[in-house]
């Protein structure tokens, strides 16, 4: 039963990693874009490859904190 809870609780917190990575790398993309060409301020809009990409990543955080949460009643 405990061994059970303890690879429960590392799949949680692996799938939380990996969500924060994505989520990252979503941001990093996105700053290296504006950062990479000189635009007008008035056309700093994301591109949607990274804004999505962080989006996912957000996602599958809050995924993961839900099943946390299921856990713990």
């Amino acid at each position: 039963m405990l061994e059970r809870l303890i690879k429960r609780c590392t799949r949680i917190h692996r799938e939380e990693q990996i969500a924060s990575l994505i989520a990252a790398a979503g941001v990093i993309w996105g700053v290296k874009d504006l950062t990479s060409k000189p635009l007008p301020a008035i056309a700093m809009i994301l591109p949607l490859g990274p804004l999505e990409i962080c989006g996912v990543g957000i996602l599958l955080w809050l995924h993961a904190k839900w099943r946390r949460s299921l856990k713990a009643e």
